[in-house]
């Protein structure tokens, strides 16, 4: 009796970590929305023309005129970073490591592009900004071949790339310890993915910059939250059944 009324309070402690993990994503999510929404609406202003708009041109106009030889790489960026083929990318990655870690850790990548695409979809519907003129070849100072329409803020490449290197990186570092490596990869790798859409002039200043700060502030609260979990904590909080029981000497 004792024995199964301690394996019971240990499944509630395991469902209520499963619940726990999840409600911190649901509250992260809404927290970063809305910092979305109030930095999109009093600095980017709704369909553009808030009081960045004037630095958000000038650097446009910089990068136009100093593309460099890095144009090749970003449009091999844009390409199969997008959110379709990132999407396919993660979901392979997700499903490596789940096989590779037996633990739900794997979900990371997916996780954190998940969340990271619908805080692109959610704040792009209510601020509902257009992209620079340089986004749509042939305009003057466009990319040939570069044709993006939709509404610009924030920088979906810059919050879901961010989102999904910064929870792989948190989560390596929280299994090995060692911090400053991945943390810097992902640092990097981050900020030149942002600085790709700036070299196509696809998207304004203020959109990678605030899209990257989504991306590092989501990705690592998706590391947080489901590296701890197990395998036990998803079949008790799912009122899932368990494996079978060892005999005693099998």
């Amino acid at each position: 009796m004792a024995a199964h009324r301690q394996q019971g309070l240990m499944g509630a402690g395991a469902g209520s970590r499963l619940w726990g993990a999840v409600a911190a994503l649901l509250a992260a999510a809404a927290v970063l929305f809305a910092i979305g929404l109030l930095v999109g609406l009093l600095v980017v202003g709704r369909h553009g023309g808030g009081p960045i708009q004037g630095w958000d041109g000038t650097v446009e106009r910089w990068f136009v005129h100093h593309r460099g030889p890095l144009v090749g790489t970003s449009k091999f960026v844009a390409t199969y970073l997008d959110a379709l083929p990132l999407g396919v990318e993660t979901a392979v990655l997700s499903l490596v490591l789940l096989a590779a870690l037996r633990t739900p850790r794997g979900l990371l990548p997916f996780a954190a592009y998940i969340g990271g695409e619908f805080q692109v979809f959610v704040v792009r519907e209510v601020i509902l900004r257009h992209r620079p003129p340089t986004a749509n070849y042939p305009a003057p100072g466009a990319v040939p071949g570069v044709h993006e329409t939709s509404y610009s803020f924030p920088s979906g490449h810059s919050v879901a790339v961010t989102a999904v290197l910064f929870a792989l990186a948190v989560g390596l570092t929280l299994w090995r310890r060692h911090w400053w490596p991945a943390l810097a990869v992902a640092f990097a790798g981050s900020l030149f993915v942002a600085d790709t859409r700036l070299v196509l002039g696809v998207h304004w200043f203020s959109d990678v910059v605030f899209g990257w700060a989504i991306g590092v502030a989501w990705g690592t609260v998706v590391a947080l939250a489901l590296f701890w979990l197990g395998w036990d904590d998803v079949r008790a909080g799912l009122r899932l059944p368990g494996p079978p029981a060892r005999l005693p000497g099998s």
